[in-house]
């Protein structure tokens, strides 16, 4: 919902013609389509200040505020503006009364909406890159903070560094929190937004290929996505490609339809941790603290990321031990759910084992998850070090035993891959000998299964940068349709021959699997 279209003027708001939405909606529901509108109020890169009308920036109430007491300004083509701060009573009031416009517009409209803070999406998310508006001030002391709040990194003070980048986690959610109570409040009916995932980009952007997108959103699905947003569906202004004009879209959609792909499920015997206490200290002490993670991911600095640029030796080091357990379980094709902090709630009576690489520090909600698996008997497995700290830099005191019976990866693992695999091996229990792919090291398969244990729908993953032949163990009688092009693989005594390009991922309907 692009706000600075609907209200050129303070109070002037418009909803005629082509800017009126209330028709869309209802033209929609006629033809049996659901309408789901990202109200933002910051909803794109490729509208001018992000569609967030330019009078309420140039507020310096409304103005979020950077470590050196600046406006934060984003550096987006075509024409720089300033961020909002989301903390600004000033800021939400203007929202509130675009809002409860917008809600009498779709007061008779069948449509959902969905809000979002969006200050990942605008770029300065490095640690003491803002917001210093002395409205988030006040959130932060809210939050446990002291005056005055931390503007560069001190390593003698990394509790304190990094209470305050796990207060720009609190900052977001509490922005999403007002955001949905105005929403309310003007009558509109929330729901939450799904993944996001691109098709084409912004111009000034470098170009990136159909095929990389194709595959994003295909290993998306194969990760375990239920949904997702196409962005863009249809191309506009300062915008390159469009799904729409994508044939393997419709082929894509068709194929998760009749499927009935949402009411599918993966076996997964291991449960991967990643928890973000050594991630927010790569933050904290990042060395070049102007430049967003994003962008040093792009530049490619190393195996750890954006990581690399930290001071702190365990933060640099961790992404590495998390990326070294992914290719060993991908390597022995023992499929895992890899798990934040917060989705804890997941491992059931079906996860044989959990893994949850550590150094120096553990988030806390982690740490007692683990104990309270080791007191059930579920294998756990850390390492390669026991962690000291909890996410925000404090001691774990007595708390810090190991789980009961819990394991340590060895050290020397992190570059003896197929050794780490052999030994997270046995954690997986019984596996069947179907589904996976044994011949090819880089070929990962990734079945998904119906209420009867039957298999209607398989990914198969190359992540070599070469193209592969794999020899796919099927059940005997199957048949492999492409999801895509519909082209079919039979099998011959119970393999499939699957041709991938590089880092190619392929989406199957699968007949004749019972």
């Amino acid at each position: 919902m692009p706000w600075s279209e609907h209200e050129r003027h303070k109070g002037a708001y418009q909803f005629s013609k082509h800017l009126d939405l209330a028709r869309f909606v209802s033209l929609a529901s006629e033809q049996g389509l659901d309408v789901h509108l990202r109200l933002g109020p910051a909803v794109g890169a490729e509208l001018t200040a992000f569609g967030i009308p330019e009078r309420v920036l140039a507020s310096k109430e409304c103005q979020a505020v950077s470590g050196r007491g600046t406006p934060l300004w984003l550096p987006w083509p075509t024409k720089m503006f300033p961020a909002p701060s989301f903390a600004s009573t000033a800021f939400q009031a203007e929202v509130g009364e675009w809002f409860v416009a917008l809600g009498d517009h779709l007061r008779d409209a069948p449509a959902t909406v969905s809000v979002q803070c969006d200050r990942r999406a605008m770029g300065r998310v490095a640690a003491f890159d803002g917001d210093y508006h002395h409205e988030a001030i006040e959130w932060w002391l809210d939050f446990g903070g002291e005056k005055p709040a931390p503007r560069y990194y001190k390593e003698e003070e990394m509790p304190r560094m990094l209470g305050w980048v796990s207060f720009a986690e609190e900052y977001e959610e509490r922005a999403v929190e007002w955001l949905r109570e105005a929403a309310a409040k003007a009558g509109m009916t929330l729901h939450d937004a799904h993944k996001q995932l691109d098709v084409g980009g912004a111009p000034w952007f470098p170009v990136v290929s159909e095929q990389t997108q194709k595959n994003a959103v295909i290993e998306s699905l194969a990760s375990g996505a239920m949904g997702f947003n196409l962005y863009m569906t249809v191309g506009r202004e300062r915008w390159s490609g469009e799904a729409r004009a994508c044939e393997w879209v419709g082929s894509l959609l068709t194929t998760l339809r009749e499927t009935q792909a949402h009411t599918l499920h993966r076996k997964t015997p291991i449960v991967l941790i990643a928890s973000r206490a050594e991630d927010r200290a790569a933050l904290a002490s990042c060395a070049v603290d102007s430049v967003p993670p994003a962008i040093a991911e792009w530049i490619g600095l190393g195996p750890s990321g954006h990581a690399e640029l930290a001071l702190d030796p365990s933060a640099r080091l961790y992404p590495r031990w998390l990326t070294a357990v992914r290719e060993a379980l991908d390597f022995v094709e023992v499929p895992y759910l890899l798990l934040g902090e917060t989705e804890l709630h997941r491992i059931d009576a079906s996860t044989k084992a959990v893994v949850a690489p550590t150094l120096r520090r553990v988030d806390g909600a982690v740490w007692g998850a683990l104990h309270a698996l080791g007191i059930t008997g579920m294998p756990v497995v850390l390492g390669p070090e026991v962690p000291l700290e909890d996410e925000l830099g404090r001691a774990l005191g007595d708390e810090g035993a190991m789980p009961k019976g819990a394991g340590l990866l060895a050290a020397e693992s992190l570059e003896d891959v197929e050794g780490l695999a052999a030994d997270l091996l046995g954690l997986a229990g019984e596996l069947s000998d179907l589904w996976i792919a044994p011949q090819s090291a880089t070929v990962t398969c990734t079945p998904f299964y119906d209420d009867n244990d039957n298999v209607p729908l398989l990914f198969v993953r190359n992540r070599a940068e070469t193209p592969t032949a794999a020899d796919v163990n099927v059940p005997v009688g199957c048949v492999l349709l492409d999801g895509i092009s519909g082209d079919s693989i039979g099998e011959e005594q119970g393999i499939a021959s699957v041709r991938l390009s590089s880092m190619e991922t392929r989406i199957f309907r699968v007949e004749g699997s019972a």
